[in-house]
């Protein structure tokens, strides 16, 4: 039995409204479904509890000018790109670790905040990686979608705008501000707790960070509103059917970059997209339903872009770490 066909048709409906509205209440979530609130939150305790789903913080590091983003891709030696991917997931500037098929074996996207480093992760750290021959890297100089907006299609779109309405949270991208002021402690402090747990209420960290629940609401609110703090919901794509998840790396001709990027970053099977430096010039995430929807995406998508030169594509096959957590590896169980 696939992981799909063990979550219901309620479930994916809680789960495409969790998507477009990572701290939805109860009855916000009921209202996008047409489900009374008591079955919505039953539902959502089961989801969360079995480790499916989880909502989480993300302190965005490139509007607040913390740090800078780029993807490694990993060949390694036969045998050896599973131990080498579990290691580098250890790391705690790697978001994403994931691995391939192809001649590339992982992917990560990694985190760094100077030149210098960049200069020990690429030349010091990584080469000490048991079983890595050979790695290349790709920065982040622009993002046209994350997983922020992840929308595949769960909901009515209607219900999915009214959803997004209701948002303080930047879910689509949003230029960065030149300067921002510094993160207090009691913001600092804020941002951890919910990027373990992006559902706390506000008495919840108001209890934890011991200020009134007003002052943790007004400075969380505002957070969301510059950008800073962003609500992500995360599953895996395979339990939503969506068992196909690759990863394609694009070559594209540089007039046309941003008009290839805004095409993928519309496109439903797009987790994420951005525009990168390198021997690829713009790099994403897919998911789809199987390999003929894959081959539709290649051919009727990929292929029409303006200004395509060159593209690869590697499925993967298996996620190590999403969204800075390292994953369990039995992901196959769902709630009954």
């Amino acid at each position: 039995m696939t992981n799909s066909a063990k979550l219901n048709e309620l479930d994916q409906l809680v789960i495409g409204a969790l998507l477009a509205h990572p701290r939805a209440t109860q009855a916000q979530v009921g209202h996008a479904i047409s489900s009374s609130e008591a079955t919505v939150s039953r539902r959502m305790s089961r989801l969360f509890q079995s480790g499916i789903v989880r909502v989480t913080g993300v302190l965005d590091d490139e509007a607040s000018h913390r740090a800078r983003s780029l993807f490694v891709r990993l060949r390694c030696s036969p045998g050896a790109a599973h131990g080498a991917a579990r290691r580098l997931a250890q790391w705690k500037e790697t978001g994403s670790v994931k691995l391939l098929t192809g001649s590339i074996d992982c992917v990560a996207e990694l985190s760094y905040t100077s030149n210098e480093h960049l200069l020990r992760l690429m030349m010091e750290e990584l080469p000490r990686l048991d079983g890595v021959v050979a790695t290349s890297s790709n920065q982040v100089i622009r993002r046209f979608s994350t997983p922020h907006s992840w929308n595949p299609g769960l909901l009515p779109e209607q219900a999915v705008e009214a959803l997004h309405a209701e948002r303080l949270d930047h879910w689509s991208e949003h230029p960065y501000p030149r300067e921002t002021p510094p993160l207090s402690a009691l913001d600092e402090q804020l941002v951890e707790l919910l990027v373990a747990d992006g559902r706390q209420g506000w008495q919840e960290l108001a209890r934890r960070c011991q200020v009134t629940p007003s002052t943790a609401r007004r400075r969380v609110e505002s957070l969301m509103s510059r950008g800073l703090l962003r609500m992500r919901t995360v599953i895996e794509p395979e339990y939503i059917g969506l068992p196909v998840n690759a990863f394609i790396w694009l070559s594209i001709n540089p007039t046309q970059l941003g008009a290839a990027g805004a095409v993928l970053a519309d496109h439903r099977d797009v987790l994420m997209i951005a525009a990168t430096t390198g021997d690829r010039n713009l790099c994403g995430e897919i998911a789809l339903a199987s390999d003929a929807a894959l081959y539709d995406f290649l051919s009727g998508t990929v292929g029409t872009l303006p200004g395509l030169l060159h593209a690869d594509v590697a499925v993967g096959l298996r996620t190590i770490k999403r969204a800075a957590m390292i994953l369990p590896h039995d992901t196959t169980t769902a709630p009954t």
